[in-house]
């Protein structure tokens, strides 16, 4: 059988001599299997796989590792996978998955010499994406890092969601890694029981339009979503403060900020300030918009009102984790429900 493995961080830019999969069980035990590699994705944070046992329907799985083998130190290098798939929905990279979901498309045109610039001198396609908060305090990751782009780049994803827990902290420039996610809809909260940070998601009860993390322990974590980003891995793209026994609620909005840059920064590292010409890009009247880029005028867009400059060194917390008044007064009244139901 062939599965899609969406992993936590890239590959090694080397060929294993073997690969296995291990899954740790809710009871503590272990199971390992050999697998064959049919092919990574050009990121190397996708692998498919071909393996005798079944690794999608296993039951009360804690954690998912790869293990990748080499002839040369480091002789062994241990990535956690973040999801698994059946390998008829694997798409190729800048499409994503076919889905009810509403699907959404940003197309970059450039010239030549534009991209023969970019490429010569290194730089990468940066991507972030702009949510609604109910006040806790946040800070924007990088959702997505592309070095591949040409004359026409399309951009393709759509609204597939995971919640997350983490024990790490929101420090300028540190990378936030989604230690427990789950996939979650609109309108449907994760539970947070456990004081690991690991919970379940209630799929009949939440705040209309908004994802719910309530946290119904008395330790701190780091929360967040992560979406389906147009490489194809799940990533997240905000990273919040989550208090004992608080209540978060987010909204993702279809707002995308791009920027091309030489700064080597990994996806879900926290960034705070732009660090070059950037363009947000607004969708939520239109799941389509038509860009330009040129390396030394910078964003066009036709000026319409959709797009907005943003200059180099632009503070992207107000920009990016938008405050709503009204989404704080639901995170209270929610939390207060779920608190009376509690008692009952």
């Amino acid at each position: 059988m062939q599965f899609r493995l969406t992993l936590a961080q890239n590959l090694p830019n080397r060929d294993p001599s073997a690969l296995s999969v291990t899954y740790t069980y809710g009871d503590g035990q272990q199971t390992t299997w050999p697998v064959q590699a049919i092919g990574p994705d050009r990121d190397r944070a996708v692998l498919v796989v071909d393996c005798a046992a079944d690794l999608i329907h296993q039951p009360d799985v804690s954690t998912r590792e790869l293990t990748s083998h080499y002839p040369v130190m480091p002789t062994t290098v241990v990535t956690r996978i973040t999801s698994v798939q059946p390998v008829a929905t694997a798409t190729p990279i800048y499409q994503m998955e076919e889905s009810m979901s509403t699907p959404y498309q940003i197309v970059i045109a450039m010239e030549q010499a534009t991209v023969t610039a970019l490429t010569n001198d290194h730089y990468y396609l940066y991507g972030f994406k702009a949510v609604k908060a109910s006040g806790a305090t946040g800070a924007p990751l990088v959702w997505f890092r592309s070095a591949h782009f040409g004359l026409k780049t399309e951009l393709e994803w759509s609204e597939q969601y995971q919640a997350y827990t983490t024990t790490e902290q929101i420090i300028p420039r540190g990378r936030i890694t989604a230690t427990n996610p789950y996939d979650i809809d609109l309108d449907q909260t994760l539970n947070v029981t456990g004081t690991d940070g690991t919970g379940s998601v209630d799929t009949q009860s939440g705040t209309s339009e908004a994802i719910s993390i309530d946290n119904q322990t008395s330790t701190q974590f780091t929360t967040g979503i992560s979406q389906v980003q147009p490489g194809g891995t799940v990533t997240p793209m905000c990273a919040f403060n989550l208090y004992g026994n608080h209540l978060d609620l987010i909204v993702p909005i279809e707002q995308v900020l791009l920027m091309f840059s030489t700064e080597p920064v990994d996806t879900g590292t926290v960034i705070e300030q732009a660090y070059s010409n950037g363009l947000l890009v607004d969708l939520t009247a239109s799941n389509s918009r038509k860009v330009g880029y040129d390396i030394n005028s910078g964003w066009t867009w036709g000026g319409a009102a959709w797009g907005r400059p943003v200059p180099p060194r632009t503070d992207l917390v107000p920009l990016l984790i938008q405050q709503g008044p009204r989404l704080q007064q639901q995170s209270a009244v929610a939390r207060r429900a779920g608190l009376t139901a509690g008692a009952s």
